[in-house]
């Protein structure tokens, strides 16, 4: 009863102490199984089952700390995607912002030539789409201006238009 008395006396200390896990899993397996060894066979029998019980309570406690090694390596690998996504989702918005005024600034550009081309009688094509229609009025006109005949819409070619009549 001395040692049965002891094994739970020192797993009562490594439990207060905050022990390691593994420590706390043999003092556990000992505790418990000195007192089923006790029951069933007596003083030895609960030394037998001390140290089998610590055995396997070691190897519980072991197997609990990789399996607690492997959630937290998994949390961090989602936690590390998640900020992954989290960053292409922002560079993504980003790029959005600096896309879309120079889309607006491109499309202004475009409808404000093809006005200024109707007004000087060349036919550009409908409002607001730059097409073949578009880039061959802006040729016709860059000739009979006598420009370098490269069909593109500028804001060079625009100013050029509005200081003739456009």
């Amino acid at each position: 009863m001395k040692r049965l008395t002891a094994v739970f006396v020192t797993g009562i200390i490594a439990a207060a102490l905050g022990m390691p896990v593994a420590h706390a899993g043999l003092f556990d397996g000992a505790l418990g199984g000195a007192i089923l060894g006790n029951m069933v066979g007596g003083r030895k029998a609960a030394r037998t089952g001390a140290i089998i019980g610590g055995v396997v309570g070691m190897a519980n406690s072991s197997g609990q700390r990789k399996r607690q090694q492997q959630q937290q390596e998994e949390a961090e690998r989602r936690r590390a995607e998640w900020e992954a996504q989290q960053q292409a989702e922002v560079e993504r918005i980003e790029q959005q912002r600096a896309a879309a005024p120079v889309a607006a600034a491109n499309e202004t550009l475009i409808v404000e030539t093809q006005k200024s081309l109707i007004r000087l009688g060349y036919e550009p094509g409908p409002l607001g789409q730059a097409g073949p229609e578009l880039t061959g009025a802006v040729m016709l006109y860059q000739k009979s201006k006598g420009l370098l005949e490269t069909g593109d819409v500028s804001q060079a070619l625009l100013t050029h238009m509005l200081r003739n009549g456009g």
